[in-house]
Formats: C-alpha cells, sequence, structure tokens
C-alpha cells in the first residue's frame, strides 16, 4: 500500500495526566480513506490537530506526506501544512463576501501564482459542486453550502491530502448525502481523506469506494 500518513502508537496525555489516545495506529493509502468515529471530547479534533502539528503528541509517530512530522522545524511545519486541506467543524467564512471572493482570498492568501488562480478557483468550485453559486455572498448560503465552500476553501491548492473535521455535523438528511457524494468524489479525483464523526453511519458511506478504507474508533471519553 502507497501510504500518505502513518500514526503509528500515539499517544496524548493533557499536562494534569488525562490519557486522551493511547497507542493509537492507522494508515491512509494516497487514494483511501480513514474514518474517525467517537463520542463527543473522545480526540477527533485533537488527533487532527496532531497531524497539523497545532498540538505536539506525549509519544508516537506521525508519518505524513514522507515527512515525519514531530521532528520538523517550524518553517517546514509551515511548508507541510500548504500542502494539507483542512475544513474545520466551524470554518470561517467571510459572510458578506461572495464564494468567488472567498475562493480567491484563500488562494492569495496561500500564494498561489496569479496566472494559476482562475484554473485553480474553476476546480475547487467543480469539486465542491458550487458551479453557478460564484456570485452569492457566503452568508446567503444554505447550511450545506456554506458546508461545500468550506470545502471548497480546503481544497484550493489541490492538496493530495483531506483533513475533514465532522463535515456531516447538524446537517439533514439529504444534505449529508449531498455532502458524502462530494468527498467520495474528491477521492475519487485523487485526494485522500481522514474525516471525523460521532457515528459510523453515514459516513462509512466514504470508505465502500476507497482502496484499504480504515475505520478507526476512538471510545474513551475525555475532557479537555
Amino acid at each position: 500500500m502507497d501510504v500518505i500518513l502513518q500514526v503509528s502508537e500515539l499517544r496524548f496525555a493533557t499536562d494534569d495526566g488525562v490519557l486522551i489516545l493511547d497507542q493509537l495506529s492507522f494508515g491512509v493509502a494516497r487514494d483511501g480513506a480513514a474514518l474517525l468515529v467517537g463520542p463527543p471530547s473522545s480526540g477527533k479534533t485533537l488527533l487532527l490537530k496532531l497531524l497539523l502539528r497545532d498540538v505536539s503528541p506525549t509519544g508516537g509517530q506521525i508519518l505524513m506526506l514522507g515527512r515525519n512530522v514531530a521532528r520538523l522545524p517550524a518553517r517546514k511545519v509551515s511548508l507541510l501544512r500548504r500542502r494539507v486541506g483542512y475544513m474545520s467543524e466551524h470554518p470561517a467564512l467571510m459572510h458578506e463576501r461572495t464564494v468567488l471572493e472567498n475562493i480567491e482570498f484563500k488562494l492569495r492568501a496561500l500564494a498561489a501564482p496569479r496566472e494559476e488562480m482562475p484554473d485553480l478557483v474553476t476546480r475547487a468550485l467543480q469539486l465542491a459542486g458550487l458551479d453557478g453559486r460564484e456570485g452569492t455572498p457566503a452568508g446567503e448560503l444554505p447550511p450545506v453550502e456554506q458546508r461545500q465552500l468550506a470545502l471548497a476553501l480546503a481544497m484550493a491548492m489541490e492538496p493530495p491530502l483531506l483533513l475533514c473535521d465532522a463535515p456531516l455535523h447538524d446537517l439533514a438528511d439529504g444534505d449529508e448525502q449531498v455532502m458524502l457524494e462530494i468527498l467520495d468524489g474528491v477521492r475519487a479525483a485523487g485526494t485522500a481523506l481522514v474525516v471525523t464523526a460521532r457515528t459510523a453511519e453515514p459516513a462509512r458511506r466514504l470508505l465502500e469506494g476507497a482502496p484499504q478504507g480504515v475505520l478507526v474508533r476512538l471510545r474513551q471519553e475525555a475532557v479537555l
């Protein structure tokens, strides 16, 4: 298996000794998906922060895009993050600006080459299913389309790996299916997925078509 992410014996404890993650191991293929499932405060968002090195682990190892995340100097951490898409549970959209303006702002912030921006915008809109919504202010989008815009922003630089924190949370059943179809399309287009959810269903669908799809259960409840 050609692995884009390998987590090995990962451990995290708070400063006062509360153990959140213990001996966690899993791998994600370059064309695959991992679904991280657990109750609130079980460490799902924490795990994504560990992958991005917003937080450092107590023990274990994270290899991502061929690099040992824990050993990277600060400058290279910044470069690594530019190659990883991240969609938070509560994305910071510029609600008064249009869909197009949101994406263009993100690309400028990431120093995308000016000549490449039109193509990057087009592909991000297509992947996120927002064709035809370019001129709509983000604040006027329904909840599922705001989630789609957050995905477009995360995919703006065409990263090989996408981390999604609770992309289905609080969506209606029909909207959940829309997001699942879009995320499956992102994976099929060549981006590996790491997705968090409180329950395995309906998000398990993301594993069905993915080579080496991985379900990771975080059972321990702990409050950070």
